[in-house]
C-alpha cells in the first residue's frame, strides 16, 4: 500500500512566500489486513489472543486495516467498536476498515477511522496468475551487498534478488520471486501485489517473518521447520508451505 508523509520543516523568514513547509511523499510499508472468513466474537478473540501471543513483539503497534469483504454483512452483526478494543489490547493498532457496500457508516464514524475505497489495498480480488510486465531491461532486481537492520528494499514489477544476507530488522518486499543468496533473519514478503505464484528463496532460513501474497508465517512457526537450513516458500491451496532445498 502507499503511504503519505507529512514532513515538516522550519524555513528562513525571506523565504517562508516562496517554500513550502512541508512535503507529499509516497512510500512502502508493511500493514496487516485483518481479513474475516466468519464472524464470531469470543472465537475472534480467542484466535487472535492465541495468534499475538505467538509472536508477541513482532504484533506490537503493527498497523492493521480491517477487512469484511467476505462476510453478508446483512445477515451478521457487528460490533466495531469491540473489534478495534480487542486488537488494541492485543497490540495492534487499527487504521482502517476496507470498503464494503454494507459497511455500518454511521457505526464507522464513531471509529474515527479511515474507509479504504477498493482499488486502495492489496485485498482486492484479483486473478491466481499474474505475470510481470515485460520491460526491455532487467527483470530482476539485483542488491549485491547485504541488508541492514533498519533498511526496507522493494522490487516493484519485478523478482528481487539479494547477493548477501537479509539481517534482523530489515524487510524486503517483491511483486514477484524474492532469492536470498544468504541468510534471511529478517522479513521477506514477495507477490506483494497479489501474485499467488511468487516464491521465497533463501540459503539459510532464519527468518522474523515470510509472506506471499498476504499470507504469512513469522519465526515461532518456522522454527519447527527448515529452521537454518536452505529453504523455499510457495503457496498452495490458500496456505504458506515452507520446504528444504
Amino acid at each position: 500500500m502507499s503511504v503519505y508523509w507529512l514532513c515538516f520543516y522550519e524555513n528562513k523568514e525571506d523565504d517562508r512566500m516562496t517554500n513550502d513547509c512541508f512535503r507529499l511523499k509516497g512510500s512502502v510499508m508493511t500493514t496487516f489486513i485483518l481479513e474475516f472468513s466468519d464472524f464470531d466474537s469470543d472465537m475472534f478473540k480467542h484466535q487472535l489472543k492465541q495468534k499475538v501471543d505467538a509472536s508477541p513483539e513482532f504484533f506490537q503497534q503493527s498497523p492493521v486495516i480491517i477487512d469484511f469483504s467476505k462476510l453478508d454483512l446483512q445477515k451478521i452483526e457487528i460490533d466495531y467498536l469491540d473489534i478495534l478494543s480487542t486488537c488494541r489490547e492485543h497490540g495492534l493498532q487499527p487504521t482502517a476498515f476496507h470498503h464494503h457496500e454494507h459497511l455500518d457508516l454511521n457505526a464507522i464514524k464513531n471509529t474515527n477511522l479511515a474507509v479504504i475505497k477498493p482499488g486502495s489495498s492489496k485485498t482486492e480480488k484479483k486473478p491466481t496468475q499474474r505475470s510481470l510486465p515485460h520491460s526491455s531491461g532487467t527483470q530482476a532486481k539485483i542488491i549485491n551487498k547485504p541488508v541492514r537492520s533498519g533498511q526496507q528494499i522493494y522490487a516493484e514489477g519485478s523478482d528481487l534478488i539479494i547477493l548477501g544476507s537479509v539481517s534482523g530488522g530489515a524487510e524486503v518486499l517483491a511483486d514477484g520471486n524474492i532469492h536470498i543468496y544468504g541468510s534471511l533473519r529478517g522479513r521477506a514478503l514477495a507477490g506483494v501485489k497479489g501474485n499467488n505464484e511468487a516464491r521465497i528463496f533463501c540459503t539459510n532460513n532464519e527468518a522474523e517473518l515470510v509472506s506471499i501474497n498476504g499470507h504469512f508465517l513469522v519465526s515461532d512457526a518456522l522454527e519447527t521447520q527448515t529452521w537454518k537450513q536452505p529453504a523455499q516458500f510457495y503457496l498452495s491451496n490458500e496456505a504458506l508451505h515452507v520446504s528444504t532445498l
